[in-house]
């Protein structure tokens, strides 16, 4: 006879499987695309099952989004990690999280596109991903004299990142390498001046 730890488990496991499922058929054709027959049908599983643990589309994709937000924090903090203390931990951390994956993977892009295309679908539904860029920004201010130094470099690792994203980048690795080290060398090779702030 099956525990109650042992049903939390494998109800956990279906709820994973649900959400890779997800991931899968939004990135391949988009989150309009994303019906609860097809992701059942692909998991394997029954609709009532689906439903038992995401009543509609819109709690699915609910649980995509903060499943992607907690992916971007645990790929920020991972990337700050190692220059804690630094006063420009955020930008360094911000650095090495581009250069460890060369912008984004071509296995992500699809699924990244899909994320900024669920506006269209419902804009509130952005509301995890608006979090996540607002506590980002407050990391920013933090930085005190810093902040507008802070504040450019990310904003152009950033435009890198979307560019990537989106499969709009048109530059060769050289060039790319040369704007990060370009970045690198006007952040942490210069006097800061006390009034670049953006509080």
């Amino acid at each position: 006879m099956e525990t109650k730890k042992q049903t939390r488990k494998t109800s956990g496991k279906t709820k994973e499987l649900i959400l890779v499922v997800a991931r899968e058929i939004a990135a391949e054709k988009g989150v309009g695309q994303l019906t609860l027959e097809a992701v059942a049908d692909r998991a394997g599983i029954s609709k009532g099952g689906l439903l038992y643990h995401f009543p509609g589309k819109k709690e699915l994709i609910i649980a995509l989004m903060d499943s992607y937000v907690s992916h971007l924090s645990d790929e920020l903090e991972t990337a700050t990690k190692p220059f804690k203390g630094h006063p420009q931990a955020l930008v360094l951390g911000f650095i090495h999280w581009y250069k460890k994956f060369n912008g984004i993977a071509a296995s992500n892009r699809t699924w990244g596109a899909a994320v900024f295309a669920v506006q269209s679908f419902d804009p509130q539904l952005m509301e995890p991903l608006h979090n996540w860029y607002r506590k980002l920004f407050e990391k920013i201010r933090s930085c005190g004299p810093a902040s507008l130094d802070s504040a450019t470099a990310i904003m152009a690792i950033e435009g890198l990142f979307m560019l990537s994203l989106y499969n709009l980048d048109h530059l060769t690795t050289e060039e790319k390498s040369r704007i990060i080290q370009h970045i690198e060398d006007r952040l942490l090779m210069r006097e800061l001046n006390p009034k670049n702030s953006i509080e």
